[in-house]
């Protein structure tokens, strides 16, 4: 019977292992954003943000993109889209074991002095999000601050914080 119930979990394993790589969801490419139709690519901002699981630091690249026709939140141009990424994967259980980032971009528009903040949530098994600004046209300086915390079994396990800033003209 001992046999029979190893053969049993070899058997589950195997199962969830192949599951898991058919209906894993896939991931666009850092910098792919299939929301943002007729943008055009501005810069890479290194934001990097130490692990709040056991590991090395999480080197996330933020893309910013301009020109955007139709932004990913519905309202209209002139917009500014930040999408981040990390391109390693935590070794996680998901869902038990995740990232939750908050992020508060505040941007000044240079040329008009228009300033404002967005705030967004996200959760996922890597650092990824996405932010779309709408400052009107100008040269926009932006401040990027992420708290990336731990999930396991409740959210906000070890806080890590960090600050990095960019800027790019909305046109």
């Amino acid at each position: 019977m001992f046999s029979g119930v190893k053969c049993a979990f070899g058997l589950l394993g195997a199962g969830l292992i192949v599951s898991g790589t058919v209906i894993a969801p896939v991931h666009a490419a850092p910098g792919d954003d299939p929301y943002a139709g007729g943008r055009s690519y501005v810069k890479t901002v290194q934001c990097p943000v130490p692990d709040p699981w056991p590991g090395p630091e999480l080197r996330t690249w933020v893309d910013v993109w301009n020109k955007i026709s139709s932004p990913s939140d519905g309202l209209p141009a002139p917009a500014i889209a930040l999408i981040a990424s990390t391109r390693r994967m935590q070794v996680t259980m998901t869902p038990i074991t995740e990232y939750t980032m908050w992020v508060r971009v505040y941007w000044r528009n240079v040329d008009t002095g228009r300033t404002g903040v967005v705030r967004v949530r996200s959760r996922a098994p890597r650092n990824t999000w996405q932010v779309v600004l709408h400052p009107g046209q100008g040269l926009i300086r932006f401040e990027i601050h992420q708290s990336v915390e731990a999930v396991f079994v409740v959210p906000g396990v070890n806080p890590q914080n960090s600050v990095c800033s960019g800027s790019a003209q909305a046109v």
